[in-house]
Parts: C-alpha cells; structure tokens; sequence
C-alpha cells in the first residue's frame, strides 16, 4: 500500500501555503470555509488528474494568480501538477503540467502512481439522483482502473458533439447523410468498448458481501450497427444521437427474498438508500483494490454526519484496512472517531 505522507499546496483554491502530513488514519477538523475539502481535492486530483467538483481548471487557481501547485509525497514518489489559466507572461501553455521525482511526464506516465476512493455527502443522491451523476460514478471507477477505457470515454464523447452537430446540419438539408458514417464508426468502436467495462463492473459488484442485500442492474442502451442503423432517422430528427452509452443507467435493487429486484430508489427509505449508496463505495474500494493490485487511499469527505449509527459502524470496520483521510468540521465527531480509531492523527485546520 502507497501511503500519502504529505501534500504541499501553493496558491491553491483558498491556500497561499500549506503543507500537511498524514499519517494511516489522519482526521483533518475545522469549521466550513477552513479548506478541508481543498485538501482532499488536492489528494484526488494527484491520484486522477481531474477534480471531483472544479468544471474549469481556473476555480482551483488562486485569486489573482497565474499558476497553482499541488505536490505530494506517495511512498517513495514525489508527485506534482502544476495549473495554469492557459497563458504565463503572454505565452499559451498547457493548463496541467505533470512531474514525477522532479521530472516532467505525460499524463498517461503521470496517472497511476496510487489510487483514491473519495465518499462525499454529495455521494449520498447516487441512487435517487439524475442518470448523469450515475454515469459519472461508472466513469470515474473505470477510468481510474483502466487507461483505455479513459482513452475511449474521450474520444466517445468528441465523436458524440461532432455527430450531434452533423446531425442537425443533415436534418436542416445543408450536409448529406454520408457525413454521418465515420463519426457512427468512432462511436461504435468506443461505445462497445464502455459498454462491455461497464458489463464487467457490474458483475464485479454482485459480488462484494454487504450486511443487507442489494443487487445492480445496468441499464444499457447498446450501441452497435443494427441499432444505429434503424435509429439513423430519428436521430436526425431530433438533432442528436439517441442511444449509446451516454444513456446509460444503473439501479440498485433490493435482493432479499420478500423486497427482490424492487427498485431502492423507489421503495427504499431513506436509510436505506444510504446503505446502497455504501454498498456502491464499497464495490468501488475493492474493484479498484481488485484490478490495480494496490489497496487505494479512502477519502472520507465529512460523510459520517450523513450516516446512521449502523452506517457508521461499517465505514469504520473499513478505516483499518485502508490509508483513510478523514474531514469533519463537528466536534462531537472528532470525538466520536477519537474513541473508535485508536491511531488516528488529528490535524487542526
């Protein structure tokens, strides 16, 4: 296991400086507005490449500044991603700049250096929340555990806003069909090619053991010739691609004998569906364990206040099995965890 011993943030989000070490069970404490989810922002996005809630590179650039770093120390490593509005001293340059042991590298030769499994309250509308925020979670796993499938989301979702523009200029008479044949190839190539990880993700979560029984069922709209075919004149009329994995969707179902296969969503309480929500993290703990080989850190972002007593208990039986970064910014939290986690390291923020 890669332990992150320390993160140094220079002009990051809301931080001039800062530097913080962690030990196997770390508890950052501070009131809202301290920076406590810059920080394990900081950690993921060393880990990814990507934040899980900037959508432009710039929010997580300081005020008035050119360029951020985040550093860290991972094992032996010494990682850093250097960010950039995309111009330093009237010069274009790339908004990312990756370096490892002091050397500049590409981001595929970056990535992949250790793994995070971030859970955040925002986690906790997984299961009732809009199809987009569920595809995000497939992507994020599978993306994380597979170069390929990250490559192919890319190229999939250029392929869709080309095709979707092409589409409304055929529907308007100013392209023929034709121009539709290459972009239908890509997304087709790459479109099985998500599907079938996503297949396989989902037979992987089948299998993880969990104190209340849930099953998954993908919800997949297949892409392949015969249905891109057939669809060709809908999609032209509505102006964009209508099938593909881009609507995709997943539901947890409950799996005991008296409840089976009844959408958590639907009939679920509230409990309950926090408990699916759980049980999704913790498939994601152990797929990305399973196929990097290499337990990933476990990023609790102040979730324990949105759990039950019995929620609690098992993210705790978790904590020991995993380098865990935790933030709260409850006292009565801090001493809750204090009393559970014997070597757990509070940083004051």
């Amino acid at each position: 296991m890669k332990l992150v011993k320390g993160i140094l943030l220079q002009d990051f989000r809301s931080f001039t400086q800062k530097a913080i070490s962690f030990a196997e069970r770390t508890l950052l404490f501070g009131k809202n507005g301290a920076g406590k989810t810059s920080i394990i922002e900081a950690i993921h996005l060393l880990a990814h490449g990507e934040s899980f809630r900037a959508k432009v590179i710039e929010e997580m650039i300081a005020f008035d500044k050119d360029i951020s770093r985040v550093g860290g120390k991972i094992g032996e490593e010494t990682l850093e991603i250097a960010l950039t509005r995309g111009v330093i001293q009237g010069k274009r340059t790339p908004k990312r700049h990756y370096s490892l042991n002091g050397t500049k590298k590409r981001q595929k030769d970056f990535l992949g250096q250790f793994f995070t499994v971030t859970f955040r309250p925002e986690d906790m509308r997984l299961i009732e929340g809009s199809p987009g925020r569920r595809r995000a979670f497939m992507d994020e796993v599978l993306s994380a555990t597979d170069i390929q499938y990250a490559q192919s989301l890319h190229m999939y979702d250029q392929a869709l806003k080309r095709i979707n523009r092409f589409l409304e200029l055929v529907r308007d008479g100013s392209q023929p069909k034709s121009v539709l044949q290459y972009w239908e190839m890509m997304l087709i190539k790459h479109g099985k090619y998500l599907q079938e990880k996503r297949q396989a993700f989902f037979s992987f979560l089948r299998t993880v053991e969990f104190p209340f029984d849930f099953n998954v069922k993908y919800i997949i709209s297949s892409i392949n010739d015969d249905e891109v075919s057939s669809r060709r004149e809908k999609a032209i009329a509505a102006g964009h691609l209508l099938i593909g994995p881009h609507k995709d969707d997943l539901q947890v179902l409950f799996a005991s004998s008296h409840l089976e296969n009844r959408d958590v969503a639907a009939f679920g309480s509230r409990g309950q569906q926090r408990l699916g929500v759980l049980w999704l993290k913790l498939g994601e703990l152990q797929f990305v364990e399973s196929y990097q080989d290499q337990k990933p850190v476990f990023l609790l972002d102040d979730i324990f206040s949105e759990l039950d007593e019995a929620a609690q208990n098992m993210v705790l039986e978790l904590v020991p099995k995993y380098q865990t970064i935790i933030t709260t910014a409850h006292e009565e939290t801090v001493e809750f965890l204090a009393e559970k986690i014997s070597d757990l390291k509070i940083v004051n923020m």
